[in-house]
This record gives C-alpha cells, structure tokens and sequence, in this order.
C-alpha cells in the first residue's frame, strides 16, 4: 500500500460501534512507503503504518499543494526560529567582545 502527501487514508474500525478514522497523509517517512504521518480529521498527528484494514485514496492536486504549503510554512518557521536564535547567540558574543575591548580602552586612558 503506498500513499504520498495530500492523500486520505482510512482506517477502517473492528467492530460496529467505533467509527473509522480518516486522515491525510503530511508526511511519507519511509523510502517508498509507509510510515507516514498523518493528520487525523479530529486533529490528532501521529505515525502509522496502515494494516489490511485501511484504504488510501488519491488526494487532488490542490489537496496536496496545500499540504506541501503548509509543510513548507513550518519549516520556514523553524529555520527562522533558529536563525534568530543564532543572531541573538552572535550578537551577545559581538557585545561581550566590543565591551572587552571599551575596558581596555577605558583603563588605558585611566593612566
């Protein structure tokens, strides 16, 4: 059974009164296959390897291009989470430096 991002999955119920569970697939973490990840409707997120008792079907191509937007915005955000985080680390080091040396300055002309 192979799915890619932006197709639905079914998980289909054992017994009558549990209801399927329904998804799309965000995330395809195997090299042509399962694991994937997948958003459930009720919001959930979790990883899953689907068994006999689950169906996939083809996502539309504006279902897939928003996943991939969507994955695309969430990595940007965190590359600049990060960025940021290493511009404050670099600027605190800057700071530290440029203050050293006023202190040396300073007790030069302190003589």
């Amino acid at each position: 059974m192979s799915a890619s991002v932006g197709d639905r999955i079914r998980l289909h119920a054992n017994t009558t009164d549990v209801p399927d569970r329904v998804g799309t697939v965000v995330a395809v973490l195997g090299e042509d296959g399962p694991p994937y990840r997948v958003r459930f409707d009720s919001g959930e997120e979790t990883i899953v390897t689907p068994g006999p008792d689950a169906t996939i079907e083809t996502g539309s191509v504006s279902d897939k291009l928003g996943v991939a937007a969507e994955r695309a915005g969430e990595t940007a955000s965190e590359v600049a989470d990060a960025a940021r985080e290493k511009a404050g680390e670099a600027a605190g080091t800057a700071a530290r430096a440029v203050a050293g040396i006023a202190d040396d300055v300073a007790k030069r002309f302190e003589r």
